[in-house]
């Protein structure tokens, strides 16, 4: 038990670092060629993955100490996924109303 890492949280890690490269790219070589609103869509998907994943790897973390789980982060969780599909939905209202 003693030099045993503690390595849970390790997905949310890679998540973070894909999302960061993914902005370096846009902001490097696709800043003229993607819409800035398709980028905000993309970035609030990336979002609501990575509160998915904190809040399964809260579960996990819940599990093995045999504690309760915060309801508020679960909330919040379904709030960020609400706020994502009416984000969603105006951005596509938008581009039909160009049309």
């Amino acid at each position: 038990m003693l030099g045993e890492s503690f390595t849970l949280l390790r997905p949310i890690y890679y998540l973070i670092a894909a999302f960061s490269v993914c902005n370096f790219v846009y902001i490097t070589f696709l800043k003229n060629k993607v819409k800035a609103s398709s980028y905000v869509i993309l970035n609030s998907f990336f979002f609501l993955i990575i509160a998915a994943a904190l809040l399964f790897q809260e579960g996990i973390i819940v599990d093995e100490f045999n504690r309760s789980g915060d309801s508020v982060t679960f909330y919040l969780t379904i709030l960020l996924g609400v706020l994502f599909i009416v984000s969603f939905i105006f951005q596509q209202n938008k581009t039909r109303g160009k049309n």
